[in-house]
């Protein structure tokens, strides 16, 4: 795998925890939405990627249509 912002190799593969909610005032009563997936991050730029899995993408697409 390379890097697609700096074209590096030197790539790590951690787990990660991320809490998803929305910025708007109107969300704020809302349950964040909490995703464990791998992520990719380049060690020489520092650019991070991970892919939301789709159960957690519908529970975010509600919650962005409920603010």
């Amino acid at each position: 795998m390379t890097c697609r912002v700096c074209g590096s190799e030197n790539q790590l593969i951690l787990r990660g925890e991320l809490t998803a909610s929305s910025s708007s005032l109107s969300a704020a009563k809302l349950v964040p939405i909490y995703v464990c997936q791998d992520i990719q991050v380049c060690e020489d730029c520092g650019s991070v990627e991970l892919k939301v899995p789709v159960s957690k993408l519908r529970a975010l697409k509600r919650a962005a249509a409920s603010s």
